[in-house]
């Protein structure tokens, strides 16, 4: 697993280090055939409309040269943490998902799709 952690004083907080390398643990197990490298920032933000907050922002570079950037901002380090490996599972399935398709043959895409699309 290959991650990186900055930001201010929470990206020294020993609970929020294990929790952000948790998420990314699973990130990484959930796809094993991808060499995945993270990089999460998390720090804290003062917001007029919302006042204090924690934004937490996660880069994920992928195998074939694809990068993935999600940002949160919550109250506390948890939501935000939380939040951004969320959308970043999402993110990922997505790119990788345009990837099939891309690779697939022009003339029989659409029917490769179907074929993916049905495993």
């Amino acid at each position: 697993m290959s991650i990186k952690i900055g930001g201010d004083t929470l990206a020294l907080d020993a609970d929020i280090r294990r929790q952000i390398e948790s998420e990314a643990q699973k990130l990484e197990d959930r796809f094993t055939d991808e060499r995945i490298e993270t990089q999460a920032t998390i720090q804290e933000e003062f917001d007029r409309l919302h006042g204090h907050r924690v934004r937490c922002e996660l880069c994920i570079k992928l195998a074939q040269g694809r990068q993935v950037v999600v940002r949160d901002a919550s109250k506390s380090a948890n939501e935000a943490i939380a939040g951004v490996f969320g959308a970043a599972r999402r993110s990922v399935r997505r790119v990788r998902w345009q990837g099939v398709l891309e690779r697939a043959p022009a003339t029989q895409s659409g029917d490769r799709a179907a074929e993916i699309a049905s495993h």
